[in-house]
């Protein structure tokens, strides 16, 4: 398991089967945000620090590091997502200032970054990719309280990106992160209301739910391998789940205050960072 240090600037790595865990500095200067893990195996890191992606391989811990370009000022890089495929070649992110990118790299090893401003200014929060799909993500904007589709476009032989922004039905939502399920649904956390949104993008049909409890706050969202559904309720200190099939909410409590502020998993796991405890959390799914 991969973990950010930000107040640190390092990346963490926890073996569960035996605890063992190392921290590798990132370099001066370094805040990373979110890491994700790519086909190839290596944490994928946005730090908002260094304003690059940063690559570390999971056997040297070797850091490749892709800094955006100088023309563009610090985005306060937040969360990246990588296109499905045996190799990386398109990783998508969001900057919180009020921007959103992507790093394409060829097989040859190339790399280019390309940034655009996001269409309704700073929030860019969480970020996310429907199976099989390479040319576009969906992102959440927390301070725009909308969702967004950002794709690529070709021009006159070579492409741009291109960013539109999608309503949810409630009003300054706060949509926090996103999840696409094996359909391509995208599952969107809505901070303010306490509601877990779901995004149809092949009808463009919403449909929200209320998070159980008096003051619910669902920060993280994650949709695991049989595409139930996993969000973090700050407001009840809570994991919670949503069967689709039922539309029902389980709620499970967790040590007060602790913030869970991302969620990730693999078959059977569902994994969470503790920020306010420096704990890392484990629900067991089967």
């Amino acid at each position: 398991m991969w973990f950010t240090a930000q107040r640190t600037g390092r990346l963490g790595w926890l073996d569960p089967k035996t605890g063992q865990t190392k921290m590798i500095p990132l370099g001066p200067g370094s805040a990373p945000h979110g890491v994700i893990v790519g086909p190839d195996r290596a944490a994928w890191v946005t730090d908002g620090g260094l304003n690059a992606i940063l690559r570390v391989d999971e056997r040297t811990n070797e850091i490749t590091r892709y800094p955006l370009p100088a023309s563009v000022p610090r985005v306060d890089l937040n969360t990246a997502a990588i296109a499905s495929g045996p190799t990386v070649g398109r990783v998508w992110f969001t900057g919180q200032a009020g921007f959103l990118g992507l790093l394409e790299i060829t097989p040859q090893g190339a790399a280019t970054v390309k940034v655009i401003p996001a269409p309704r200014g700073s929030g860019p929060y969480g970020i996310t990719v429907r199976p099989g799909v390479e040319y576009e993500a969906y992102y959440a904007s927390l301070a725009g309280s909308h969702i967004g589709r950002v794709s690529i476009c070709c021009v006159n032989g070579g492409y741009s990106i291109d960013a539109e922004a999608i309503e949810p039905p409630t009003k300054d939502q706060g949509a926090r992160r996103v999840w696409s399920d094996s359909k391509g649904i995208i599952w969107v956390s809505e901070w303010n209301a306490g509601q877990l949104g779901r995004y149809d993008p092949r009808t463009s049909q919403w449909k929200e739910w209320k998070l159980p409890g008096a003051r619910p706050q669902a920060y993280a969202v994650f949709v695991d391998d049989r595409d139930i559904v996993w969000l973090t309720d700050w407001g009840a200190s809570a994991i919670v789940r949503l069967d689709p099939a039922t539309e029902t909410f389980t709620s499970f409590p967790h040590a007060p205050n602790g913030e869970i502020r991302q969620l990730n998993g693999r078959p059977g796991e569902v994994w969470g960072a503790l920020s306010a405890l420096d704990k890392l959390l484990l629900v067991t799914t089967r």
